[in-house]
């Protein structure tokens, strides 16, 4: 992860990694192609995945996600 003004930045293992057993690194490419995840050299900021993240966790759709009550 590198801190670029004030915010983390990492990649797709990195943030997967950080977001929880939940996500994949397959997860963290989709939301780039499909949700508009900003992506510069490969990397990505942390909290832009963490907001998608939170938004796919609570949809209806897909397989369900377990909430990590340590990071709420």
């Amino acid at each position: 992860m590198i801190r670029v003004d004030g915010r983390e930045w990492g990649t797709a293992v990195q943030l997967a990694e950080r977001l929880g057993p939940d996500v994949t690194e397959a997860m963290v490419r989709r939301w780039r192609d499909r949700k508009g995840l900003t992506t510069v050299e490969g990397y990505s900021p942390l909290d832009e995945a963490a907001a998608i993240e939170a938004t796919v966790r609570r949809s209806p759709r897909g397989r369900p996600r377990r909430l990590d009550l340590a990071a709420v």
